[in-house]
């Protein structure tokens, strides 16, 4: 399955990606990462239209933490 996403699901994801190694940088309380981070990407999969969209954007999503060195349970 290779979803190709409409340019203002890209554009949201790579905001929020760039954004993470300075907010992860600056961060004084791990616990507040998450909740925070779940809001910012529940605003972006509410713009998916299909569960195709959806998934790719919860791929995208695992994917800029993992690369971050976060993981969390499903």
């Amino acid at each position: 399955m290779n979803t190709r996403l409409p340019e203002t699901l890209e554009a949201a994801l790579d905001e929020l990606e760039g954004m993470l190694p300075v907010w992860l940088e600056k961060l004084r309380v791990r616990a507040a990462f998450d909740p925070q981070f779940d809001a910012l990407a529940q605003r972006i999969l509410v713009k998916a239209r299909t569960d195709d969209e959806r998934r790719c954007v919860q791929r995208r999503l695992d994917a800029m933490l993992a690369r971050q060195g976060i993981v969390r349970r499903p």
